[in-house]
């Protein structure tokens, strides 16, 4: 660890008999992040993984690098050492920073799942965090849970990825602002980068004592119908419907276009007698 360099500025004050010193800029000590660092299935990382973990301040020097171990008993294979200041510096940090977590392996740094380290409470203390390192292309990591998203879809999308600024897959992002997220447009099999693009019933009309609800679907998927006859805590249920004014009821369907291609589908549903109002929602496999 590099020593920090500090200075004292010596004031002679006339009216004083003593002395004033003034601290320009003086070491705390430091702070320190331990943890698990897990790969993308959070299986904890090893030494054989070739995996630096660093802290970095937000103009980018680093502050505290360690290389990831063998994981003790408790699950800890990572330790980072932050040097700490009066006032954040290229050397140091402050009390109150949160450094930027980096994974650095062979191929370069990448962001880790946390992007922030939590922040720097005091000197000489110890915080327990943990790092999820989701650089891998066949899985996302989003809103605290692993979710599969095979290569081929990364590949088809790869292209549009590339011209929006994007060199990882994240599944909780929304890059179209169309209100569903990245994984949500992938199990809808919608284009994640068109806002008009996503899974939603385009009309609804009522035919007799049938409700009539059109929607764009992807072929190969199974949709179902959900409802409820409100909106606050509304308890949502399984609804049957046809697919045709004289088919029989079904709780679930999927509409085949060849390779996969959309179409138009059209559910008729018969509400009940004494049911004051309905909402109704899709749901896609």
């Amino acid at each position: 660890m590099k020593q920090l360099a500090f200075a004292w500025v010596f004031l002679s004050v006339a009216t004083c008999s003593l002395p004033v010193w003034s601290a320009v800029n003086f070491p705390l000590g430091t702070y320190v992040y331990a943890g698990s660092a897990m790969n993308y299935k959070h299986e904890l990382l090893s030494s054989s993984d070739g995996v630096t973990i660093q802290a970095v301040a937000t103009n980018g020097i680093v502050l505290a690098s360690c290389v990831v171990r063998d994981a003790d008993a408790s699950g800890v294979n990572f330790r980072l050492e932050v040097p700490l200041a009066t006032v954040a510096c290229d050397k140091a940090a402050a009390i109150g920073d949160a450094p930027a977590c980096m994974v650095v392996t062979a191929m370069g740094s990448t962001n880790a799942a946390t992007a922030f380290l939590p922040p720097i409470v005091a000197a000489n203390a110890v915080t327990n965090c943990n790092i999820v390192w989701s650089n891998a292309k066949d899985y996302a990591y989003g809103e605290g849970r692993t979710v599969p998203v095979p290569d081929d879809y990364i590949d088809g999308i790869g292209y549009l990825m590339r011209q929006s600024g994007h060199s990882q897959y994240d599944a909780a992002a929304d890059w179209d602002g169309d209100g569903a997220d990245n994984y949500s447009e992938y199990v809808a099999g919608t284009n994640p980068f068109d806002a008009s693009d996503y899974l939603k019933i385009s009309s609804f009309t009522s035919s007799g004592d049938q409700r009539v609800l059109t929607f764009e679907y992807v072929g190969g998927h199974l949709y179902t119908l959900k409802s409820a006859e409100r909106l606050s805590s509304p308890g949502w249920m399984d609804t049957k419907f046809r697919t045709s004014p004289a088919a029989a009821e079904q709780t679930a369907a999927t509409f085949e276009e060849p390779d996969d291609d959309v179409g138009v589908a059209t559910l008729y549903v018969t509400p009940a007698a004494d049911a004051a109002s309905m909402f109704y929602k899709l749901e896609v496999k």
